[in-house]
């Protein structure tokens, strides 16, 4: 679907073509935390970490940590619809992974290890749509280009920006964004049946060498 090997109808009738846009076309970047120390860490307010950009394709609130931020402090705030980057990683295929902020929230801030982009309007792109397109073997072959290094690989957030993707129009990106969400989660429904039929052969197995 990603890569319009299979296309929606709209009434019947073909969606418009998908526009070729660059990242810096449709958004900004923007830093995580800055200036913090480790007797910052424990207390205070929601932060992002690496590991949840890293684990999963949206962000998964319950897994933030704490950190100390004074009202005086100039932090960027996360918000609905960000994406996040991870900078660095141990091998070029692990590059650029990304993770999108699927809830609302009041105040909460991104780890200084990974940088944020922020869409300019969710009529360009959806962020549900781009938990998916990020994530996608289409996007991960580009971005893996962009790795530097030799025993540690960077990415540079400028060269991200040059990237250029291919946008349909916001009512099919929702109708794909549907029909792949309700794929992950009966993928997800299956895997817990058998995870817990694999559980119960193991116990009925117990009983065959009594």
């Amino acid at each position: 679907m990603l890569s319009k090997k299979v296309r929606f109808k709209n009434n019947g009738n073909e969606f418009s073509d998908w526009k070729i846009k660059t990242l810096g076309d449709i958004g900004e970047t923007f830093n995580g935390l800055t200036g913090k120390n480790k007797e910052d860490f424990g207390t205070g307010k929601l932060y992002i970490q690496y590991k949840q950009i890293f684990d999963s394709p949206n962000i998964q609130i319950q897994n933030c940590a704490l950190v100390d931020v004074s009202k005086e402090e100039n932090q960027n705030k996360v918000k609905y619809g960000d994406i996040f980057f991870t900078i660095s990683s141990e091998t070029p295929n692990e590059i650029g992974m990304a993770s999108v902020l699927l809830d609302k929230v009041d105040e909460m801030y991104l780890n200084s290890f990974c940088f944020g982009y922020r869409p300019l309007s969710f009529d360009i792109l959806n962020p549900l749509f781009a938990s998916y397109l990020f994530r996608s073997s289409v996007f991960r072959t580009q971005i893996m280009k962009l790795a530097q290094g030799s025993t540690r690989y960077n990415m540079s957030k400028t060269e991200l920006l040059k990237l250029r993707i291919s946008l349909p129009c916001l009512q099919e990106q929702i109708i794909i964004s549907e029909c792949l969400s309700s794929i992950y989660g009966k993928t997800h429904t299956e895997k817990s049946l058998l995870n817990k039929y694999q559980q119960q052969k193991q116990y009925l197995l117990q009983f065959l060498f009594i």
